[in-house]
């Protein structure tokens, strides 16, 4: 709350809205918003356990307890496995005490040696984390072996925008209008006063530079900036500011000059998107159900350009909004990853199936996800995640060759056709052929499929 006038605040870290959001004097500023401008006096009206954030960390999905689809099956078997060893263990030592009393123990040893858990427990973890691996080289860091299973059931896939399919590292800046190399070097001195995020993207667009000095330089919040260089009067800002007009259709950020009192052109700021996105977005198909943004519709019209006509697209969508849309979604069968960048997708990215937080810096603050993507990689999600479906495919073999292994082994020992010694030798062979089959199976797949990507 300011006691008058108004306050610009950047809340990209809460709400993921790129743009400063201008607040008049009464109305509420969320903690975590970054100030620009000149100082505000505020008032604290809530506490901290009651704050926007923390009402978010409350939320039932931050205390879901997950659970491994494969480890209860291998769970199940085991002590199933482990029971009927057992009871085909005293069948045999029952039959071969009557049908040769010398033979029985030799056959019981060799039944008890050839009986091989450890290649249905090894299946698993060998197959799952030599996928972790295979992602994590391909810039896809997953917490654990438990979200490769959920990857493979994904059937809803919901974006945000800003941070997740566009970037602001590389803005496209162009310039609409007439001026001078020299002036547009003024430009590059006086926007460098300024701590405005679209003066900072702006003074280093402008390629020219100059050494020249300032005088009488003002920043206006929500105004623009003005300064005297070389006797010109440079004023740089809104449209309201420098007396221009703003271009129908508007459909991005615009930053007006204007030098003397005449109108000299525009700067339009459009935040990049990232490359080759169309193509994936095209191969997800029916996958890509919904854009949440933070961010007004600005960047709608992109947006649609970009994504199927039948995604879902929602803006000004809070925290709260967005975990909502998730939760709505999975009560209605879907199985949903989440894709998002910040603080304000938090909620979203916990309540998802598989949540994944897309980001330029891995080595930045994370929220709470399943995984953290290289921004450069969003293009492969579609590659990612029918890898991880062939995982769920190559598990299935690596459980059906331990089963047979043990079959056959066991039909061996029980008629009495293994000693103890040659029992002994198959037993790690059955967890080598597993072992081995997994590693060559993720290899081979990760190459067709992710290829040209390193594997």
């Amino acid at each position: 709350v300011r006691e008058e006038g108004h306050a610009f605040i950047d809340n990209s870290f809460v709400t993921g809205e790129s743009k400063p959001v201008k607040v008049a004097a009464g109305e509420l500023i969320y903690a975590g918003g970054r100030l620009i401008g000149e100082p505000v006096v505020c008032t604290v009206k809530k506490q901290t356990s009651h704050s926007h954030l923390t009402s978010l960390w409350y939320n039932e999905a931050f205390r879901k307890k997950e659970e491994s689809k494969y480890q209860k099956i291998i769970d199940r078997a085991a002590r199933l496995f482990t029971w009927i060893v057992m009871g085909i263990a005293v069948l045999t030592a029952v039959y071969w005490q009557w049908a040769a009393p010398d033979q029985m123990w030799l056959v019981l040893t060799s039944v008890l040696m050839v009986a091989c858990p450890c290649a249905l427990a090894l299946a698993a973890p060998f197959t799952y984390g030599n996928m972790l691996r295979v992602f994590g080289r391909n810039k896809l860091y997953l917490k654990n072996a438990d979200v490769i299973e959920r990857m493979a059931t994904v059937n809803a896939i919901v974006f945000d925008i800003t941070g997740t399919v566009t970037y602001s590292k590389e803005p496209e800046v162009n310039f609409n209008g007439e001026l001078t190399g020299e002036e547009m070097s003024y430009l590059k001195v006086l926007t460098s006063y300024s701590t405005h995020p679209l003066s900072n993207i702006i003074h280093h667009a402008i390629r020219e530079s100059a050494k020249v000095t300032v005088s009488d330089f003002k920043e206006l919040p929500g105004k623009g900036l003005e300064g005297t260089i070389n006797d010109q009067r440079i004023k740089f800002g809104s449209a309201a500011f420098t007396g221009a007009q703003v271009p129908e259709a508007a459909s991005a950020s615009y930053v007006f000059v204007s030098i003397d009192g005449k109108q000299r052109g525009f700067f339009s700021i459009r935040i990049s998107v990232r490359q080759n996105l169309k193509g994936m977005l095209q191969r997800l198909g029916s996958r890509c159900k919904a854009l949440l943004s933070g961010d007004n519709a600005t960047d709608q019209y992109k947006m649609q350009q970009l994504f199927p006509t039948s995604v879902q697209m929602k803006f000004d969508q809070s925290p709260h909004d967005k975990l909502a849309y998730i939760s709505d979604a999975q009560q209605g069968g879907a199985k949903v990853m989440m894709l998002g960048d910040g603080l304000n997708d938090a909620g979203a990215l916990k309540q998802s199936d598989v949540g994944l937080a897309v980001t330029d810096d891995t080595g930045v603050f994370t929220p709470a996800c399943d995984g953290i993507l290289q921004g450069d990689q969003l293009n492969r999600l579609d590659s990612f995640i029918d890898l991880s479906r062939s995982a769920a495919s190559i598990l299935k073999i690596a459980f059906a060759i331990s089963f047979f292994y043990n079959a056959i082994a066991l039909t061996f020992a029980v008629t009495g056709h293994l000693t103890p010694l040659v029992a002994a030798v198959l037993m790690p062979i059955s967890s080598i052929s597993v072992v081995g089959f997994s590693s060559l199976a993720v290899k081979w797949t990760a190459a067709k499929k992710l290829k040209p990507i390193l594997v």
